[in-house]
């Protein structure tokens, strides 16, 4: 999908570039399996590690021992610091509790007869996710210390002597920890090539890595990493103010290892953090298991007689009270012991004891500790007569508040660490508010959800007295006003952006911001966007908006305010920023490495525009021939520049490359392909890429650091991104050219597909700028959430919302788009698409609306609603989804791309894999088949070529295996054209495009650090390498080398009659699709009435798991389909049986050469008889039986108006017509004469060679058949 995308570093800015989604289920990539040369180990590695995700606390396990771990029972003083972490970072777990499910308590065990009262202090485990243990900002005041004890000679923390401990520490053997750096240990790395390996930092670290170098080259390399007993590892300087470290370990070829990791700092002296064998963190070196040491620290230091008594799952439980064990070992937090524990221990109870004291005062806190969680934490921290137990070394208290929002006129909504087994009197004791003039406001009630740690504040909160100071014991907290309160003071259903009117006389301008003071409209000069040419100041409106219009009275001495720029410069406060109007129409050329220049450069400048007056004047929607509805679309998916980057069409093109204008040139082509739609990856606003460059062409192989990029970055969702345009510096020419490309692909009677991207943006701050803590979804405290580097876009919210459907109104109207596809939909709630679709349906009657509906949504923390995902299929019928089911069970996909499928020779569960030929999927329901997108190859990912390469292990460069690729290939092609539901093809998928990284410096295999980023080494079955091993899987920093539609492959017939061949097929395939209704059904009930499994398991020697498929499918005028499969390396018969007998009279119009709708006289590959049909290996067929006609026409070949292997005009371009189909090449007639005979019984050989006496054979068993035939007539 991306630029922005795979390795999420939030605000890592190269890696916002050239991240390719890791959350996009189903269309991410996966490492190569053992088999990869000279990486093998590497990568199994790297998948493993990907596939361990951040949990939180309650779900890690305990490091368990192995060969390499040197850990000591005993702590000595070079030990690291203590507290496992994971998302609920150190957080205190344990409390006192009365609970009797530990045995043994101190109340059986004491022969004192003690009966002190037990109060309910049951443990509150810590769940606080991805939250500082302290803030500080302009809008929250934070005073987090924690709770005094008893006895005022215990008030103190242990914060100042640890401080000299663990100094005291790290200097006796490890190298010194600078200040302000934190030491970071591995257990394991992910390869034992230091070099190869990286380091990528962000978050609170006083250099990003992304400022040290792009992606993945900025990460800092392991070769160094130091060693010592735990591990390896590496030092990190911290920003000055820091909350949280997140990191990642990368390799040079660009792969993420681990996953992203984040540590939260629980307090200024946390220097160091242990990440074990799973890449999981730690405050403290993890123990062994089947240990937990029990951590004291006295602020008097006096540990005399001071000692534990055990009981529960302990190994030695205390028997002779009160002689308990003695803290006898010296640590980094003071005293401590190791407690041997039971296998499959669940819990354990002990005492703090004093025995110089006698009855109850040997207890030094007369309350059980109880400990439940002992597969989560190998350490435990206690100190003074503190009642809490803590997992981490900081003292970090469990029940917290950690924000608090206002969220309407009678609630505030704070957040807590965890509220499991809270008590609301407990609660409403220690809560106080205050208003902004520091009066006590009354609490009227309060409602505590442990679930979502939110507690619901009832009150008298008027918006006239806010920001309101809650204060929960030694956390207090302004209020920010939450995004629902913004609602519903200041929703807005007015007009927004920049309306140009008047010939570019007048210009109305408005702009939402509820929470600036001041907004200033800044223009820039037409001729020189860097110049400014004045300010002025808009009125603060309605509803949180601000407006101003502009005439040729305003004092800028501008009287044709077109082709000008501007900005946004919103104060808050003391802070000044300079924002991009959401709503621009247009913007000027772009550069994102000019972004460091200054604030004016960090993002696009928005133009003064009327879009209306610019493109063709006729433009209107598209008029498809026989589309009626979504099932009956062929959707091709292309990236513009791609499509006419080749070097080789250069002096063809009248347009320069890369542009709308050029893809207008090549149009002809997709029209003779066939198909319906024509689906163009983003051409919105992206935002890393230099648009001045764009006509600069990327010969040389690279995939990484390139001036491309997919668009998956978005900027601005109302404008074009100028990167296609023949001049990026004029504002309208990008519109201009653009209308005319969709008014050129109407002309030709296909439509156009926008591919949009509204999940997330490029960067944070886009909308973070308009209007803080409100456009994207948020997290339980009130900060944004992120996704691929940039925020999601909380389409929850009214104004936000107002964003996506206002854009695809605009959309829809002013370009007259026929659909949109929806990235990463399933981050979106169903309500906003749903809308979307209804708005513009309004508009063009025959809209396609469809999306990736992998089941991502994060939403609002603690907010749950139904996602635009596949769950929602089943409740809707305007929006479709593409199916990972059919892709995967086809040619493999996420998370085992390039593992043998149905295709590339896996067996797959028959019935399974014709549910998904009826649209109905095995993953997900769906209740109409235009739910489904039918497909197997997309921009993301290896293309279909180069997986089945990969899954076979066939060097395409042979060939004989080229030749079997591209027989597979046309297997894949045939099944998705024959499916229910909407086909969707990747452009070049139809001739067998690759990203084949052909740079003679990668000839073979290369060393780890100089493999291509985002590439796959390709082997044959016995590990040799292939010849240009290294394929491009996420090809969206790639140059035009690796990118570009291959001209010469699709339409010379001469030099590529494999590809030619491929491509005729598929166009064969669509002329059959769309010349009837019976592969484009429109409901499930006609689906299920009129398709029918022929190919039943355990029958006629079909396996319940096979790589043959037959099925039949019923058109609504009684014409008769029926489609066998056979993808098995060895001849298989299908028998017909009573049922279908009715088949032994079919045409056949498709085989394993040819596609169409007109009757094969000879089929290749396949022979029909009276009781089945018999299929070559690695063949499909079709057959067709016509309501009223007659059965097996007999036609010479010369009169067959067949789509066949062609060979077209010249490389520049000129496809074939009918009339030089016939001019096949030597070796496809020699193909289609052999398989006109008896079907090979082995994987046919597929080279040039042809014997006398097969020729022989093959004319002897031609003339048989003949004669067979006529005696049947």
């Amino acid at each position: 999908m991306k630029k922005v995308y795979r390795l999420q570093s939030r605000t890592a800015e190269k890696r916002q570039h050239f991240g390719i989604r890791r959350l996009k289920v189903g269309v991410a990539s996966i490492a190569i399996s053992a088999s990869v040369f000279l990486a093998g180990n590497v990568l199994a590695q790297a998948e493993e590690a990907n596939s361990v995700e951040n949990t939180s606390i309650e779900t890690v396990q305990p490091t368990s021992p192995t060969s390499e771990q040197s850990d000591k029972v005993e702590v000595t003083n070079h030990q690291a610091v203590v507290s496992e972490k994971s998302e609920n970072q150190g957080q205190a777990t344990n409390s006192l509790s009365a609970t009797p499910s530990v045995a043994n308590s101190s109340r059986t065990a004491s022969t004192e007869g003690s009966s002190s009262e037990k109060l309910d202090l049951t443990q509150a485990r810590s769940i606080r996710e991805n939250t500082p243990a302290s803030t500080t900002d302009s809008s929250t005041e934070v005073q987090s210390t924690e709770k005094e004890t008893a006895q005022a000679a215990e008030e103190k923390t242990a914060t100042k002597p640890i401080e000299k401990v663990v100094s005291a520490a790290t200097e006796a053997k490890e190298d010194k920890i600078e200040e302000g750096s934190i030491r970071l240990h591995f257990k394991i790395l992910p390869s034992e090539n230091l070099a190869s390996l990286g380091l990528w930092t962000w978050d609170d670290v006083e250099t990003l890595s992304s400022q040290k170098g792009s992606w993945p080259t900025g990460a800092t390399s392991f070769s160094m990493a130091k060693k010592d007993d735990y591990g390896y590892y590496l030092d990190v300087k911290m920003a000055q103010k820091r909350s949280k470290i997140s990191l990642l370990i990368n390799n040079t070829a660009g792969t993420n290892l681990t996953g992203d990791k984040t540590i939260e700092l629980l307090s200024p002296n946390m220097n160091e953090v242990w990440f074990d064998k799973d890449y999981n963190p730690h405050t403290y070196d993890p123990l062994k298991e089947g240990m937990v040491r029990i951590n004291y620290y006295r602020t008097d230091g006096n540990y005399d007689k001071k000692s534990l008594w055990l009981w529960g799952d302990v190994g030695n439980p205390s028997k002779n009270w009160p002689d308990g064990v003695d803290f006898e070992k010296t640590g980094k937090y003071g005293r401590y012991v190791d407690v041997p524990l039971k296998d499959a221990a669940k819990a354990i109870g002990f005492l703090l004891l004093d025995e110089s004291k006698s009855g109850d005062d040997v207890k030094i806190q007369p309350q059980d500790y109880n400990l439940t969680n002992l597969k989560k934490n190998s350490q435990i921290f206690l100190r003074d007569v503190d009642p809490n137990i803590y997992t981490n070394p900081y003292f970090v208290n469990d029940i917290r508040m950690t924000g608090a929002q206002h969220v309407s006129l009678t609630e505030i909504e704070a957040t807590f660490s965890t509220l499991e087994n809270a008590k609301k009197e407990d609660i409403l004791k220690n809560l106080k508010i205050t208003d902004k003039d520091s009066k006590e406001v009354v609490v009227k009630d309060i409602v505590l959800d442990p679930k979502t740690k939110k507690a619901k504040i009832i009150g008298d909160f008027g918006q006239a007295q806010a920001p309101y100071k809650v204060k929960y014991g030694n956390d207090q907290f302004k209020t920010s006003m939450n995004w629902q309160l913004k609602d519903i003071l200041y929703k807005y259903d007015g007009e927004l952006g920049a309306r140009v009117s008047q010939k570019g006389t007048k210009v109305d301008v408005t702009f939402w911001s509820p929470s600036a003071d001041q907004v200033d409209l800044v223009v820039y000069d037409k001729n020189d966007q860097n110049k400014v040419v004045g300010k002025v100041a808009m009125t603060k409106g309605e509803a949180g908006t601000w407006k101003t219009t502009l005439t040729s009275q305003t004092n800028l001495g501008i009287k044709d305010y077109r082709g000008y720029f501007y900005h946004y410069e919103i104060t808050r406060g003391d802070k000044k920023v300079l924002a991009l109007d959401p709503y621009a129409k247009s913007l000027a050329a772009w550069n994102s490495e000019d972004a460091e220049k200054g604030e004016s450069y960090k993002i696009a400048k928005a133009a003064f525009v009327d879009p209306s007056e610019l493109g063709p004047k006729n433009l209107t929607y598209a008029n498809i021939p026989g589309f009626k509805s979504r099932e009956d679309a062929v959707i091709y998916e292309a990236h513009v520049r791609d499509f006419t980057s080749d070097a080789a069409i250069s002096k063809d093109l009248k347009s320069q490359f890369g542009t709308f204008s050029a893809f207008v040139e090549k149009l002809d082509y997709l029209k003779e392909l066939g198909v319906t739609h024509i689906q163009l990856l983003p051409v919105l606003s992206y935002y890393f890429v230099n648009e001045l460059k764009n006509a600069e062409r990327l010969d040389k192989y690279a995939s990484s650091n390139s001036n491309y990029n997919w668009g998956y970055d978005p900027q601005n969702y109302f404008s074009l991104t100028g990167m296609y345009s023949t001049n990026p510096t004029d504002l309208a020419k990008r519109i201009e050219e653009f209308k005319n490309l969709v008014h050129e692909i109407h002309k030709r009677g296909m439509g156009v597909i926008m591919d949009v991207v509204y999940n997330h943006t490029a960067k944070t701050s886009i909308f973070e700028d308009l209007e803080p803590n409100y456009y994207h979804f948020m997290d339980a405290d009130g900060t944004p959430r992120t996704s691929f580097g940039g925020g999601r876009l909380g389409t929850t919210h009214y104004m936000s919302r107002r964003v996506l459907v206002d854009s695809i109104k605009y959309l829809t109207s002013e370009y007259k788009v026929d659909g949109f596809r929806f990235d990463m939909m399933g981050d979106h709630d169903a309500e906003s698409i749903q809308k979307a679709y209804e708005e513009a349906k309004k508009l063009n009657p025959n809209l396609v609306m469809l999306g990736e509906g992998w089941k991502t949504y994060a939403g609002d923390e603690n907010k749950p609603v139904q996602p635009a995902d596949q769950s929602w299929m089943k409740s809707t019928d305007t929006v479709g989804v593409f199916s990972d089911d059919i892709r995967n069970t086809l040619k493999s996909g996420y998370p085992n791309e390039g593992a043998p499928a149905f295709i590339t020779g896996g067996k797959r569960n028959v019935e399974d894999v014709f549910k998904n030929i009826k649209a109905q999927p095995t993953n997900f329901e769906a209740d109409d088949p235009g739910d489904v997108i039918q497909y197997i190859a997309a921009h993301d990912n290896l293309t279909l070529f180069d997986v089945i390469a990969q899954s076979i292990k066939k060097d395409p460069a042979i060939a004989a295996n080229n030749q079997e690729i591209h027989r597979r290939l046309r297997l894949g092609n045939l099944m998705v054209l024959t499916s229910q539901g909407t086909p969707f093809l990747h452009s070049g998928q139809e001739y067998g495009r690759t990203k084949q990284f052909r740079d003679p410096a990668y000839k073979y295999p290369v060393s780890e650090d100089k493999v291509p980023n985002k590439s796959h080494l390709l082997t044959n079955a016995d590990g040799t390498p292939f010849e240009y091993p290294y394929f491009i899987h996420d090809s969206y920093d790639s140059s035009d080398a690796v990118n570009h539609f291959d001209w010469t492959k699709a339409t010379n017939g001469d030099k590529f009659p494999e590809n030619t061949k491929s491509r005729d097929y598929v166009k064969g395939l669509i002329a059959l699709r769309k010349s009837t209704d019976a592969f484009t059904r429109k409901t499930k009930a006609e689906v299920d009435q009129n398709v029918t499994l022929i190919t039943q398991p355990g029958k006629d020697g079909v396996e319940k798991e096979d790589t043959v498929l037959g099925y039949q499918v019923v058109a609504s005028n009684g014409d008769i389909y029926a489609v066998f499969v056979n993808a098995d390396n060895k001849e298989r018969k299908f028998n017909f049986g009573e049922a279908y007998k009715h088949l032994a009279n079919a045409q056949v119009v498709a085989d394993g050469n040819t596609a169409g709708v007109t009757a094969i006289s000879n089929p290749a590959g396949v022979a029909l008889g009276a009781d089945g049909v018999t299929l070559a290996p690695l063949t499909a067929t079709i057959l067709r039986i016509q309501k009223n006609s007659k059965p097996n026409p007999e036609k010479p070949k010369e009169e067959q108006n067949q789509t066949k292997p062609s060979t077209p005009k010249g490389e520049s371009g000129q496809t074939t017509t009918s009339s030089t189909q016939s001019n096949t090449s030597a070796s496809q007639t020699q193909q289609q004469q052999a398989g006109a005979g008896k079907a090979d019984k082995t994987l046919p050989s597929t080279g040039t060679t042809i014997s006398i006496a097969g020729v022989l054979a093959g004319i002897g068993l031609l003339l048989s058949s003949v004669v067979v035939l006529k005696k049947k007539k």
